[in-house]
C-alpha cells in the first residue's frame, strides 16, 4: 500500500472523464526529465486498475487514473461518518525510498467504485479510514498507518457522473 510520509500545500487539479480512461486527475506541473514518475498500481489488472503517479525523488502526488472497474456500485447517497474522521487540507507526500528502482509498483487488491449523487469513492482497501487528506475536490482516505485506502472525488456534474458511468459498464 502506499504509505503518506508527510503532507504539502494543495495543487492545483486537472479533470478528464473520459469513456475511454474514466477518470485522470493531474496535481500541478511537474518536469518529467528533471524527476521521473513511479506508478503505483492496484486492482486484479484484469478487469479493474487504478495507477496513482509519483515524483521518483521527493514522492510527490503527480497524477491519479482510473482506468476501469467492474466493481461499481450507485449509491443514492455516499456519506462517509465524517464524525469520526480528521479532515486535513492538502497533498499526500508518499514513501519512495524502497521503490528507487522501479517504474511500476503492482499490488494485487479489490478495487470497487461507489457513484454518488456528485462524488465517487474508489476503495481500494477494507481497512477503516480514519483521515481524510483534501485537496479542492479530490480526497485521500487514509487507515490508522497512514496508507492510503481510497480516492474521493466530489463535486462530479451530472454529465461527468454520465460519462464515468458509461465507462464504467
Amino acid at each position: 500500500m502506499l504509505k503518506v510520509t508527510k503532507y504539502k500545500e494543495s495543487q492545483s487539479l486537472n479533470f478528464v472523464y473520459d469513456i475511454y480512461t474514466p477518470i485522470n486527475i493531474e496535481f500541478g506541473t511537474w518536469n518529467i526529465s528533471k524527476e521521473p514518475t513511479i506508478y503505483w498500481r492496484t486492482g486484479d489488472f484484469k478487469k479493474s486498475l487504478i495507477e496513482i503517479g509519483i515524483g521518483k525523488y521527493t514522492g510527490s502526488i503527480r497524477s491519479i487514473t482510473l482506468t476501469l472497474s467492474e466493481n461499481v456500485y450507485k449509491m443514492e447517497k455516499l456519506n462517509l461518518d465524517m464524525k469520526n474522521i480528521t479532515l486535513i487540507k492538502g497533498v499526500p507526500n508518499f514513501q519512495v525510498e524502497e521503490y528507487e528502482d522501479k517504474i511500476y509498483i503492482d499490488e494485487n487488491n479489490i478495487l470497487n467504485v461507489y457513484i454518488g449523487i456528485d462524488k465517487v469513492f474508489i476503495s481500494f482497501s477494507e481497512n477503516d479510514t480514519v483521515s481524510i487528506v483534501q485537496n479542492e475536490n479530490v480526497g485521500f482516505a487514509l487507515d490508522k498507518n497512514k496508507m492510503v485506502c481510497g480516492v474521493i472525488v466530489s463535486g462530479m456534474l451530472e454529465h461527468e457522473k454520465n460519462i464515468l458511468e458509461e465507462a464504467l459498464k
